[in-house]
């Protein structure tokens, strides 16, 4: 038996799927409970995180202190990068003649 496209459904769950899409995976629903039990286990996946988790907002923020080292290694390590010297010993050989 043919399946559906492996998208669909999420995009079944997700409230997601056109109209037409939704009528097709219907139809091949009623005959394969694999793909119908899938759609079902995503819908309920997705009901959880929406009832969990504010739409609009991230729902644990770091602290400012996570942010400041951060901050703090890249700036770090962007010195270390410009004080470090050459790889090649301060020579790209650009500047010498021919060998």
């Amino acid at each position: 038996m043919d399946h559906c496209d492996p998208a669909l459904p999420a995009a079944l769950a997700l409230g997601w799927a056109s109209a037409e899409d939704a009528r097709a995976a219907g139809r091949h629903l009623e005959r394969c409970a694999a793909c119908r039990e899938e759609v079902e286990t995503l819908r309920g996946l997705v009901d959880t995180a929406r009832r969990t988790a504010p739409a609009d907002s991230v729902s644990v923020r770091p602290p400012p202190r996570v942010w400041d080292a951060i901050a703090a290694e890249v700036t770090a390590e962007v010195t270390a990068e410009i004080t470090a010297e050459p790889r090649d010993g301060g020579h790209s050989g650009a500047e010498d003649g021919p060998e």
